[in-house]
Order: structure tokens, then sequence, then C-alpha cells
């Protein structure tokens, strides 16, 4: 049988105790690196926080598009298919015509303005060639009536600028002044907008109207 004395026997007993204190310390640390699912590393954790803030901030994740809104439109005349149109805003006579079939054959297309946006609510007219037309329908959307008189209250920026005397600047006042005050209620009324005066009607009035 080994006999120990004294001093070996608090040597056996010292390196026991250190045995077992760093065995619990390994199995603390292991037990808390599972808890938190990340290593005790604070500059890894810091990181990580930063690309989740920078993530959840996103203008692209936090910002949704809109979608444009719908309008509804009538097309008729020589087309295949006429009848109500959906569209979305910014739409074309164009995209309503493709729509409702395209044109017959026999379509008038020098009398329509297919570049012209749509507008919710309004009635597209497609002229046969030669056709007679009442003076209250829309020709394509093309705001002229047959004298050839520039409809306000509808014309676009491009179709405004063709009037004498109204350049870019002047043409979007005009659509402006529709947008907060509504459509024009006399070809006078134009001289409400900015940049308008008397001088400037009297060219105008002979080559505008309302409807």
């Amino acid at each position: 049988m080994v006999n120990f004395d004294r001093i070996q026997l608090r040597l056996f007993l010292i390196m026991g105790a250190l045995i077992l204190f760093l065995s619990g310390l390994f199995i603390y640390q292991e037990y808390k690196s599972r808890q938190t699912g990340l290593p005790d590393n604070p500059d890894l954790t810091d990181a990580i926080s930063e690309a989740t803030n920078a993530e959840d901030t996103n203008p692209v994740n936090s910002e949704k598009e809109e979608a444009p809104a719908q309008v509804m439109v009538y097309v008729t005349g020589r087309v295949r298919r006429p009848g109500v149109i959906t569209l979305r805003e910014g739409d074309r006579v164009a995209d309503a015509v493709e729509l409702a079939g395209g044109c017959l054959p026999d379509a008038d297309l020098s009398r329509i303005n297919l570049a012209q946006k749509v507008k919710d609510e309004a009635m597209y007219y497609i002229p046969g060639i030669g056709e007679e037309l009442p003076s209250h329908l829309e020709t394509g959307a093309s705001n002229h009536e047959e004298s050839g008189k520039v409809n306000i209250n509808e014309a676009d920026q491009s179709l405004l600028e063709t009037l004498t005397g109204i350049g870019p600047a002047k043409a979007k006042s005009i659509i402006e002044y529709r947008e907060k005050h509504g459509s024009f209620k006399s070809i006078e009324e134009i001289m409400n907008v900015s940049g308008i005066g008397e001088k400037t009607f009297e060219k105008l009035k002979d080559h505008i109207t309302v409807r």
C-alpha cells in the first residue's frame, strides 16, 4: 500500500480543486455561449448589431412604391371593340385605342391625338374618313372642335403651346390654374391666369373655347 505524507496529500488536494475549478469555468462559458447564440466576442456582436440596424433602416425595405391610380374612359367610333376601358393614370389615347381592339381600316387617324394622356370619365370618339361629327364629340381627345379652337379645359401642355402668345411657362400656369380652381367657366376667365392680360387675350379669344 502506498503511503502519502502530509505535503503530498495537500498537493493532491490542491491539484484536484484546481481541476474542478477549471472544469466548472469551462462548463459555465460553454453554457453562456449557447444561451446567447453568439461567441463571447464584443467586436463581432457590435458588427452584427450594426448590420441588423442598417437592414431595418434601408429605404428599399421601408418604403413601398405606390401603384398608379386607375382611370376609366369610354372609347367609341371606328374601333373594333367600343366600350369602357380601364387604364392607368398617365396612359395615352393610343393605349385606350389599343385596348379597344385597335382602329378599323376606315378610321381617320389624322384627326386623333394619340399622344395625349387620357382623363378619367372622358369619352374619346374615333371618327371615320369623311365623317361629319356633332360639335359635342371629342375626336380622339384632340381637344379641337370642328372650328379648330382649342378647349382650354382639356388641352395639355404641348397643345396649349400652339396658341399664339402662349409659351411653356404660360401653358404651365393655365394647367395649374385649372387644377386649383377647376374648369374655366368662360374664355375670359383665362385672364385670371398669371401672365395673361388683355393684350394676350385679344390674340387668343378667336382660337380658344370652353366646354
